[in-house]
């Protein structure tokens, strides 16, 4: 196995990593001693074990309005424990602070059984083992908590184990009546948490402002799992009366305000209801509240990119899972006025007669059924200001439907960043954005990929484009030909008229630099079985890699057209470079060594 395959575990290198992990919360309990309680949630008896009694009033509040009796064999067991209050440290992590996404996932743990992940808002490790229905929560310690974490608590434990059930966690908020519930969904700032929260305060029933679990066997159901609203700081000035059950008052200048709902609202606080539609919040100057209708993809791609881009080991399956979701349902964008009561009026109105709605609902569903692929593009940029926004406009271009773009700032230091964010607002489009060092593009690219949720992987550089309709032709031939790997094409090469200000062609692409990353269109899996890009190399990282996938007989199709246009400016960061600083020679000995060692038949 390569430098480059060396975080990837097997099957059961995973297990002894749980066990391990285990025997040291049975330590901890020795140490301390434990405390259970008991949820029923979405159907399932869940017991959390607690090392100790540290952690219970920071973990249990937000469940409370689920507590249930204690039985001999729940459903799950989830084990919770800190080092600082135990004195039991963790077991070493078996892979580098590389292998970390920003989502939770860790490359190279693949396991269906055996579930993993870190995440850095508050250091924790989360494992969870399928097969044995047990779980495991660790920090080091609680004192730097975010506010998220004792709002929505073992949110990725509870994930796992319901998507092994058939159902799903999604972003969203819900409430209802006696009749059946709405969701209402997308990113954060939309209208969702002021929704619930201005409908709980007119009674109607509450199930969540946050995250929600939905099942669709037999029906569409919503089931609640925590009963936490948050809510800006200046929102909270709309509600006077959640003032005195916020957790955080103290906070409010850097944190959104907290409130647990129960046991003030217990009442209203319902464990599940038939679900009945969806709503894309959109907040207007107006004083009505009103249902529009909505496109599919718009709403997909919304539902998507707040649930995808949160919970770790998300994918194919979630995406499939949502879009057939929405099918089922009656669709809308809930345009929400300036009166908080209208939203709540309207909301009763349409669970009280969905039908009567539903047939208001044009939403498109035919090119749905087509199920198209997520592809994640990634754009690596350094100092790409003059070229940025167009690279983004260039990819909504594309019209393609499924679509998740990550840009990795690789250590700007010019108005790259401000252009970014600008875009973002101006094109009303969702970005996944991260900031890290310059560390080359090498390094940007394996970010974006480590956290890209597509099947599909397409890369572009910054002052590249995309040929109209490139991505639509590249995912159909991926389509028609499961057995490959990667399909490109040709870079047509465009250089800069000074004078004109434009780029014109030249040269012939069949001659072109036969390794343009940004010319093809990955299965996210090759890059488990070639490896990542070589970090190492800050150039020819292209070449590198394409000659890996080439000893280990990838199955590269190459179509007759081109698919990349190459844009060069004079500040490319290969002009001006000799075959030295290009790394040619590196490479050259790379793949000799690989020979030498038997790791390749050239």
């Amino acid at each position: 196995m390569t430098s480059l395959h060396k975080s990837i575990k097997s099957e059961e290198e995973q297990a002894q990593y749980f066990d391990a992990f285990y025997e040291r919360f049975n330590q901890a309990v020795q140490a301390v001693g434990d405390e259970k309680h008991y949820f029923e949630i979405a159907g399932f008896t869940i017991c959390l074990r607690f090392a100790g009694n540290h952690m219970v009033e920071i973990m249990t509040p937000a469940l409370n309005h689920l507590r249930c009796n204690p039985v001999s064999k729940p459903d799950l067991t989830l084990c919770v424990w800190d080092t600082e209050s135990t004195g039991v440290e963790m077991v070493p992590h078996p892979v580098g602070i590389e292998d970390f996404t920003d989502r939770g996932d860790i490359w190279g743990f693949y396991s269906s059984q055996i579930k993993t992940a870190f995440h850095w808002s508050d250091f924790s490790i989360n494992v969870l083992d399928l097969s044995k229905g047990i779980g495991i929560y660790w920090v080091e310690t609680t004192s730097r908590f975010p506010y998220w974490v004792y709002s929505s608590p073992l949110r990725t434990l509870f994930h796992w184990w319901m998507e092994s059930k058939g159902l799903q966690l999604i972003h969203s908020a819900a409430i209802g009546t006696d009749q059946g519930a709405v969701m209402v969904t997308g990113k954060g700032g939309k209208g969702k948490s002021t929704t619930a929260i201005s409908s709980l305060l007119q009674g109607m029933y509450y199930l969540s402002d946050d995250y929600v679990i939905v099942g669709m066997e037999p029906e569409p159901m919503v089931y609640s799992l925590y009963n936490t609203a948050k809510i800006n700081a200046v929102d909270l000035e709309r509600f006077p009366e959640l003032a005195e059950i916020c957790i955080n008052p103290e906070k409010l200048s850097h944190e959104k305000a907290v409130m647990y709902m129960y046991p003030r609202y217990r009442d209203l606080l319902l464990d599940r209801l038939p679900l009945k539609g969806i709503m894309l919040p959109e907040v207007h100057q107006g004083a009505d509240t009103s249902l529009h209708p909505v496109e599919f993809w718009t709403l997909q791609r919304a539902m998507g990119f707040s649930t995808m881009s949160q919970l770790p080991n998300v994918g194919r399956h979630t995406h499939h899972y949502l879009s057939q979701l929405i099918k089922r349902m009656p669709v809308f964008t809930l345009r929400l006025g300036q009166e908080l009561s209208k939203a709540p009026e309207l909301l009763r109105q349409f669970v009280s007669s969905p039908e009567t709605y539903r047939s208001k609902d044009t939403t498109q569903r035919d090119e749905a059924t087509t199920e198209w692929p997520l592809v994640s593009v990634i754009i690596p940029v350094y100092n790409g200001e003059k070229f940025i926004r167009e690279a983004i406009e260039n990819i909504l271009s594309q019209n393609y439907p499924a679509l998740e773009i990550l840009i990795i700032n690789d250590g700007s230091t010019d108005n790259t960043d401000a252009e970014i964010r600008r875009a973002e607002q101006e094109l009303h489009v969702d970005l996944r954005y991260f900031w890290y060092g310059n560390d080359g593009p090498a390094f940007a690219r394996n970010r974006g990929i480590r956290d890209a949720t597509g099947d599909y992987i397409a890369f572009l550089d910054a002052d590249d484009l995309y040929p109209e309709g490139n991505l639509i032709e590249l995912v159909k031939y991926m389509k028609q030909h499961p057995e490959v790997d990667v399909v490109r094409g040709y870079a047509g090469m465009f250089s800069l008229n000074e004078q004109e200000n434009t780029f014109e062609p030249y040269g012939d692409p069949r001659e072109s630099y036969p390794a343009y990353i940004g010319a093809a269109l990955y299965r996210k899996e090759v890059f488990r079985k070639v490896g990542l890009f070589d970090a190492a190399l800050k150039f020819a990282e292209d070449s590198d890699w394409y000659m890996r996938a080439t000893e280990q007989k990838i199955n590269m199709q190459w179509l007759d057209k081109v698919t990349l246009h190459v844009r060069r400016h004079g500040q490319n960061m290969t002009e001006g470079k000799s075959l030295v600083e290009l790394n040619t020679l590196v490479v050259f000995k790379k793949a000799l060594d690989r020979m030498r060692r038997g790791e390749c038949d050239y």
